[in-house]
């Protein structure tokens, strides 16, 4: 077999692997879990919300306009979860060996952290995606393609603008070939007057923050999802990179370096004051890891002839095999206790029943608490801090204060299209659920449903008449 046609065959075995590890528990538990995905969807009618970057905003987008059922978007960011191994494996193989390129994907693939988030739609599926195949396209001397790739990485998230000012310090005796990588951070900032809307803020540059316990917290979270054995066969990788002296190598490691000094000082405090920010932050690290773990794995696959080979690679097998079986129930687990939630089972019960009983194009108004007072006043605080304009950012946090969660909740959960699920006096609706610890539960008509999920319970009736 041809070195192309082997690299084609352990592509679709690492996609294989990705999706048979993903699909199954997607299609196992329908909930959508998260903050994120769930406004995603949500607003899936909207392009641009808040912050955030607009490709991984496009996808959910293109996928509900396609069929409103919520499963085909997850589907479709499984499909990129899935995908992103089979990109590792072939930006390995470029500066390295396939078989490398093959463990890091098989290793990236089963990785709990890694699986979890592709199950809803997140964007760091989609910005890896691109960023390795951009990585991918550097090391085979592709820059124009590469500069595609980076681009379209830009406009998933932020932190892939430093991967763009990275390839573009590589190239700064040649301007306009170094102007290649920053289009997409150049359109933005210049379509925003900035890095984000008015009243945002994408740099948490609180001075109250506790920036070195962003670090601990990033490292536990790693070792929480990885355990100890990834750990020392990315150190025993990393070993095998220094050794061969590659320059390539090194800007790698220069880009992980400065996405988790970023996080360190300017991530998002997740929440505010708590010294802590999203575990989502250990993505790119955590693809760091399985690449360098890969690199080992190939030194004991690679290390001998005839049976010792054989042994060698029987043991990679094994090693792959352990670590998958333990993080697959780690990541049931996980979906289990997120799932378990009383505010999204409620949620899931309330989109059931209306996608039931609702007439074709019927709407139903959602009634719950708000946002939190305490979270609200957090965010205006941090604009602040930032440097933002706190006008903007009161008249956003005013709407954060008469907007209620449990609305998202249940208008992400339901298949029917965007705008069937509203706030109460948004719009005529033929059904109202009614939370009750809703602060000012509108008027309800004759009782449809009662549910109840934890300590929380819901009213389903008819619109008053």
């Amino acid at each position: 077999m041809t070195p192309d046609g082997r690299s084609h065959v352990v592509g679709l075995l690492l996609l294989a692997l990705g999706l048979l590890v993903r699909v199954p528990v997607l299609l196992a538990e329908r909930a959508i879990h998260g903050g994120d995905s769930v406004l995603r969807l949500a607003r899936s009618d909207e392009l641009l919300i808040g912050y955030w970057l607009p490709l991984p905003q496009l996808l959910v987008f293109l996928a509900r306009a396609i069929h409103p059922d919520p499963l085909w978007a997850r589907l479709a960011f499984a499909l990129v979860g899935a995908l992103v191994p089979v990109a590792l494996a072939r930006a390995l193989a470029a500066v390295h060996t396939l078989t490398a390129g093959a463990c890091a994907g098989a290793l990236l693939a089963l990785h709990p952290l890694w699986a979890y988030y592709s199950l809803v739609p997140y964007q760091e599926g989609l910005m890896a995606l691109f960023l390795l195949l951009g990585a991918d396209a550097l090391a085979r001397g592709r820059e124009g393609r590469a500069a595609v790739w980076l681009g379209l990485a830009c406009l998933c998230r932020y932190e892939a603008w430093i991967a763009a000012g990275l390839a573009a310090a590589g190239r700064w005796r040649r301007p306009l070939r170094a102007a290649l990588f920053l289009w997409a951070p150049l359109f933005w900032t210049a379509g925003h007057l900035g890095l984000s809307p008015r009243g945002s803020y994408v740099l948490d540059l609180d001075p109250a923050a506790r920036h070195w316990t962003r670090l601990v917290f990033l490292f536990t979270k790693l070792r929480e999802y990885s355990g100890d054995a990834l750990l020392v066969l990315a150190a025993a990788g990393i070993v095998v990179a220094v050794r061969r002296r590659d320059r390539r190598w090194a800007w790698g490691a220069l880009f992980v370096g400065a996405v988790v000094c970023a996080a360190a000082l300017a991530g998002h405090e997740t929440p505010p004051g708590s010294g802590r920010i999203s575990e989502r932050m250990a993505h790119l690290p955590v693809a760091a890891l399985c690449g360098s773990a890969g690199l080992a794995l190939a030194g004991l696959a690679e290390a001998a002839r005839g049976r010792a080979r054989l042994a060698g690679r029987a043991a990679v097998v094994v090693v792959v095999a352990v670590l998958g079986w333990r993080w697959h129930g780690q990541l049931r687990a996980q979906v289990r206790e997120a799932a378990s939630d009383p505010s999204l089972r409620l949620a899931v019960q309330v989109a059931s029943f209306a996608h039931r009983e609702l007439p074709r194009g019927g709407r139903i108004a959602v009634a719950g608490p708000a946002v939190a007072a305490e979270a609200v006043e957090a965010y205006v605080r941090k604009v602040a801090a930032s440097g933002g304009d706190v006008a903007a950012a009161r008249a956003i946090a005013d709407g954060f204060a008469a907007h209620s969660p449990d609305l998202d909740r249940v208008a992400a959960q339901l298949p029917r299209p965007p705008g069937t699920a509203v706030a109460p006096g948004a719009a005529p609706v033929d059904l109202l659920a009614v939370f009750d610890d809703a602060p000012r539960p509108p008027a309800c008509g004759a009782v449809r449903a009662r549910l109840r999920a934890g300590q929380r319970a819901v009213t389903v009736c008819a619109s008053a008449p």
